[in-house]
């Protein structure tokens, strides 16, 4: 009987060792996985070797984002994924889906340094900034309008509009249409002789950059920070989408567009495109660009 008591003993001391061993690594190994997930080192799918792990995601930053969802954007360039992380870099206030757009447009670039010639200037959907230039000797198709020119459809559309404002009491006129290449080139000159070249890229394009030369834009009523505020420029402001125009160079903005506001700068982009930007509530065309001309969704071909 005392040896049956002893064995018995003896074979408890010994599972409660070996309980004691493996069940104290499965805890600790529980606890280093739970550590390891919860300070980032846990393995996961990256792009471009990582670094869009720290770019804030989500319309808001700041959140991260699933690198895998930023690849299945369908403006997404996987041959530009090192400048992706390079433009985001110091930027976390943008989401990786603007990251993106932005670089597809050129905005990792100097202005006026590395520049593309717009492939299409007959295109309605061009896009001239200071990033894509007309070449000098472009002229597009014109008619008249008041005491300029612009570009037939752009033309019917704008009287559309001047006659829908005069309905509802304002009046609207194209001040000044297309601008052909070499009086650009005077302009500028002028600008930059008299304010420098810094202040005068602010609101003035050099020559070739200008989207009066396309055709396509129509300054209003008067050159002034004023006419925003005038019942005619919010007028403009809310209803020109109806038309196929857009505001072209707004507060909001100007980080993209590298201009001051322009109130009275208005660009005929289509009523298609307009009616989108507007219900879109997209803030430049070269955000638009990017998603429905350059990279179109597949629904719109």
């Amino acid at each position: 009987m005392g040896k049956a008591i002893f064995l018995i003993i003896v074979v408890l001391a010994l599972v409660g060792a070996v309980y004691y061993l493996f069940g104290d690594l499965a805890i600790k190994d529980r606890e280093k996985n739970e550590s390891g997930a919860g300070n980032g080192t846990a393995s996961g799918p990256v792009v471009s070797g990582g670094a869009a792990g720290n770019l804030g995601g989500g319309s808001g930053g700041g959140a991260s984002q699933d690198p895998e969802g930023v690849a299945a954007l369908w403006y997404y360039n996987d041959t530009h994924a090192d400048r992706y992380d390079a433009f985001a870099v110091g930027r976390p206030e943008l989401s990786m889906e603007d990251v993106v757009w932005m670089v597809e447009v050129d905005l990792d670039k100097e202005p006026y340094v590395e520049v593309q010639q717009v492939p299409d200037p007959q295109s309605l959907t061009l896009l001239v900034n200071k990033h894509y230039f007309l070449p000098e000797s472009f002229v597009p198709d014109l008619v008249a309008i008041n005491n300029t020119m612009m570009h037939p459809e752009a033309v019917a559309a704008m009287n559309e509009m001047i006659d829908a404002a005069s309905a509802e009491g304002h009046r609207l006129w194209v001040q000044s249409g297309f601008r052909s290449y070499s009086i650009q080139a005077s302009l500028y000159q002028k600008y930059s002789a008299s304010d420098g070249v810094d202040k005068a890229d602010t609101y003035s394009a050099r020559p070739g950059h200008s989207e009066h030369q396309s055709g396509l834009t129509a300054d209003l009523n008067t050159i002034s920070d004023a006419f925003g505020n005038t019942p005619e420029g919010r007028w403009a402001a809310e209803n020109c989408w109806k038309y196929g125009f857009i505001v072209r160079y707004t507060e909001e903005n100007m980080g993209i567009t590298l201009y001051k506001p322009e109130p009275w700068h208005v660009r005929y982009v289509g009523e298609g495109a307009a009616d989108l930007i507007h219900e879109l509530g997209i803030l430049s065309y070269e955000e638009y660009w990017v998603k429905y001309v350059k990279y179109p969704p597949q629904s719109l071909g």
